[in-house]
Formats: C-alpha cells, structure tokens, sequence
C-alpha cells in the first residue's frame, strides 16, 4: 500500500506537509512555554544551578563545615544563594571538577548551562527556556526519524505524539539534562538509520559523534546505545555496512575514553546516587513497568473524576491502536519494528534488571523512562499513521487527550519545589524574629535559601544533637523557628532526615501549625507567651 503523501485534505483545503509540520512546531513550543516561570524550581534544578556555577566544591565544603560544630551559625538566605548564581571567576574547570568529585553526572550539559548563563542569565525563564528549545526541536527530530523509518505521513504522526506528549513537554521545561538526552538519542538514531540504508562514512562519523555525545550527558545513555548495537547487529549482521558501524563503535569509544580516562585517575565512586539503590521487591517492578508507559500518554495521579476518564479513554485509544498498528508494521516493517522494540524495551529491560539485581528504583523514577520514550516516539507515530485513515474520530479524540494532559502538565511540579512554602513561611513571620532549621545541606538548604526572605535567618542541621543545640542557641534571639523538610517521590528519607520530625523543640516553644505544599512540609514553632 502506497502511503505517501503529497498533501492532507480537510474539509476542502490542502493542507502541505511542510506547513502541518510547521504548525504542529509551533504548537509543541507553545506547550513547552506554558505557565514556564509559574512553578518553582525543585531540587534538581538547583543542582543544575550551583553545579553549571562551578560552586559544587564550595558548597560541599560549607557542608561539611556546617556538619563538624555543636551549633549553627546564623545566616541570611543571601549568604547561601551567591553559590547559585553566575560567577565570572570561575571556569568549565571549576565545573568539571566539581562534577567529578560531588555529583554523579557527566559533563555535557552543565558545559552547555555555564556558557547559556552566561549568555542569557540565571533565571527560571533562562534556565529553563534551553530545555524548551532542544524540546521545540526534538518534535522536528521526531519527523525525521519517522520519515527516514518509514515515511513523511508517518513522520509527521510521529511528530504530533513527540509535540502534544506530557512526558516530552514536562521533560522539556526541567532545567535538566533529559530534553537534551532525548534531541541527542533521536539524532543518533536518524543517522543510524541513514548508516544501515545508505552506508556512507559521514552517517557512521555523524552516528558515532552524537552517541559519544549521548554518553558525555548522562551515564545511563548506554541503555540507548546498547539498543542501538543489538538492532544493528540483528539487521545488519555480516553485511558490508556492518564493517562502517563497527568503526563508528570504536569512534564513540575514542571520543569518550578522555572522560573515562579522567574518571579512573579519580576514582569516581558511582554508588555516590545513593537514592538509586536500596529499593528491594520483585513484584512492585511490573506495576511500575505499566505506570511509566502511561506516563507518556497522561498525568498520573491528578484528582478528579474527568481526568480519570480522559486518562482511561486516552490509554484505551492507544492499545487499541497500537494493536492494529504493530500487527501491520510487523508485516509490512520487519526490520523498522525491530528498531522500534530494540530502542523501546532494551532500555527498559536494562532498568528492570539493575532494579531487580541491585535494589534500584530506576523504574520508578519517571525521568529514566526517556530512554525507552526514543523508541516509543517512532512506535506511537506509526500506529497512529496506520488507523487514521479509517479511525479519524478515535485517532482526535486521543491527540485532544494528549493536548489536555499537555497543557495541564505546566502546572505540574517536578518534585520538592519550595517557593510555596518560602512564601508562606514569610507571612507568618511578619512582624517577628524568625529563622528556618533545614537539614540537607545541597538538597535542602539552597532552594529555601533561593526564595526565602531576607529578614529570615537560615539555619542547616545535620544530626538531632546539633538541631536541640542550635534551638537551645538561639531561643532568646527568636519569636518563631520553622522546621523545613524536604520530601522525594521515591522514598521520603532521601532528603529528609527522621530528626525533623519532631514536635517538640523544647525551650518554650510550642508547635503553632503544620503545612506540605508541593513536596516541603513546614513546622511552626513558636513562643508559648505569643
């Protein structure tokens, strides 16, 4: 069946596929912008912060100087959140040291974010809106990888799921490295693709480049690129081009080798992602296996009773649609189906079995699942391509779905995200002397300190002796102390500590209230004469 397409036709207009592309762009973009600066920023974008500074090792020092005395000095947030801004002291070395010996990421994007700040600023907007941009053009990739698999109608199928997908628009407004991951997977597959069509040198230089690439952003890139091996070695074994792939194999390995060079003189201990490890079970793995598949069509865990039916109706359209679709490629597109499985599942059985045999939580942290989403796009695109003809109701009710879920996907926090609970520690303290006790030094103290109110002094515990000595301190100086615990979607004793939990501080101070917003729980203490 001839598939290609020169032109769409809707209710008596042509419609070019140039022009359908160009709008769906656009659409994807705007997605990607809304309500961008309305959430706070979480955790991890405050790593991107500090680490893409080059201050990584200045605050693991004030760290461990905080943990070493009985009491904390005092401090206004000020003091805490000069580590978060640009410095124009310091350097892609500073950066890249700080990496290596306090974070567990490669470099690439935080070179990007040092020189994009640079240029552009620190704020959410500019932090953020770099994701935006590689998300904006991760729709574009999306087409050109559904073109060169199969065809320019499947393209740009594929294009409308990569642009109205919650999953790639939350993923593309986090000032984090995933939306970039994604761009960099997408464009080594279309010229993996274009290698094992055309078998020219400069798709295997372009293929190697871009998987080195991949592994310099984040580590688990090798679930990406293993896919990408197993497909090329069952399509292409013994073929003259499988000689090109195995040079560029060895190419992505020399480009790389520096890094791994520099990680083997330090020493670099990956168990540092503690949060990773630690998560025993067998059977919870499979329920999480279906969760991070629905993610990328809906927004798991809303309220509401029309967002439970559009979440329903929005997963019942796919698999039937990705019934029909996958029984047709199969015969029709062998080969383009064993891509789109190897790129899909060889990420997600890789996570499955480092959850399984090392306790990991990789399944469960929903931004992992960007790995296994580069061989969704291609999947979704054509099973979608292939009912529309005969199914175009079904085929826009599920992008209506899509572009619900999409659009309320910019109201969705990321994870512990302060700037609520920053702003309602301030109106209780007007008109008092008050001061915030936070424990986690990176994970905790630095977003409180990047919205907090100057007035407000911040004090970062590390152990109970040293939270009753500060309290005991300080009593005399203040009318009001706040305990602030921060709180992650895998496990709350990730970033909070079970000393804070506490209700009763001592030295005349009762607990007034108790809030949790966006992730951060907030206690009131104050003094029993108020």
């Amino acid at each position: 069946m001839r598939i290609l397409w020169k032109s769409v036709k809707m209710r008596g207009y042509k419609i070019r596929p140039g022009l359908l592309l160009f709008l769906i762009i656009v659409c994807g973009f705007l997605f990607r912008l809304n309500n961008l600066t309305g959430r706070s920023l979480w955790t991890d974008e405050f790593f991107t912060m500090f680490q893409s500074s080059g201050h990584g090792m200045d605050i693991e020092r004030a760290g461990k100087e905080s943990a070493q005395g009985n009491v904390t000095p005092l401090s206004r947030p000020g003091y805490f959140k000069r580590f978060l801004e640009n410095d124009s002291s310091r350097n892609i070395r500073d950066v890249t040291n700080s990496l290596l010996d306090t974070d567990t990421h490669p470099p690439l994007y935080f070179w990007i974010i040092y020189a994009w700040r640079r240029f552009f600023g620190s704020g959410p907007f500019a932090l953020r809106f770099f994701s935006v941009l590689v998300g904006t053009l991760s729709i574009f990739l999306s087409y050109k990888l559904g073109e060169c698999l199969f065809n320019r109608r499947t393209g740009i199928f594929c294009a409308l799921f990569s642009a109205f997908s919650p999953f790639s628009v939350i993923y593309s407004q986090e000032a984090r490295a995933y939306s970039l991951i994604m761009a960099i997977g997408l464009l080594s597959s279309i010229f993996l693709v274009k290698l094992e069509k055309e078998g020219r040198w400069s798709d295997a230089f372009l293929f190697s480049l871009f998987s080195a690439a991949g592994l310099y952003t984040h580590y688990f890139y090798v679930f990406t690129a293993l896919g990408h091996f197993i497909y090329f070695n069952l399509a292409c074994s013994g073929k003259p081009v499988s000689r090109k792939f195995s040079f560029s194999c060895l190419g992505t390995l020399f480009i790389f080798s520096p890094w791994l060079a520099v990680l083997a003189v330090k020493g670099y201990n990956f168990t540092a992602a503690g949060w990773i490890f630690g998560y025993p079970g067998f059977a919870g793995r499979l329920s999480e296996i279906g969760t991070g598949i629905a993610g990328y069509l809906a927004l798991p865990g809303r309220p509401g009773m029309a967002h439970e039916i559009l979440s329903f109706a929005s997963l019942f359209i796919f698999s039937w649609a990705a019934f029909y679709g996958l029984k047709e490629m199969f015969i029709k597109y062998r080969r383009q189906a064993m891509f789109c499985l190897c790129m899909f599942l060889v990420p997600l059985a890789a996570m499955f079995f480092i959850d399984v045999i090392q306790h990991g939580a990789l399944l469960r942290q929903e931004r992992f699942w960007m790995f296994s989403f580069l061989g969704f796009v291609p999947l979704a695109g054509y099973c979608f391509n292939s009912v529309f003809s005969s199914h175009k109701a079904f085929t826009a009710l599920f992008i209506l779905s899509l572009a619900v879920f999409s659009f309320f996907s910019g109201k969705t926090q990321f994870g512990p995200a302060p700037k609520a609970a920053c702003r309602w520690i301030a109106r209780e303290a007007e008109g008092c002397r008050a001061a915030v006790f936070v424990c986690n030094m990176r994970g905790a103290l630095f977003p409180q300190s990047y919205y907090m109110d100057e007035s407000i002094y911040l004090v970062p515990v590390s152990n109970a002796s040293q939270l009753a000595n500060s309290v005991e301190a300080y009593a005399e100086s203040f009318d009001s102390l706040f305990l602030v615990r921060h709180y992650h979607s895998t496990d709350d004793s990730l970033m909070n500590e079970l000393f804070m939990e506490t209700y009763n501080i001592g030295k005349g101070f009762i607990l007034k209230k108790e809030i949790e917003m966006n992730g951060v729980a907030v206690s009131e203490f104050v003094k029993k004469d108020r």
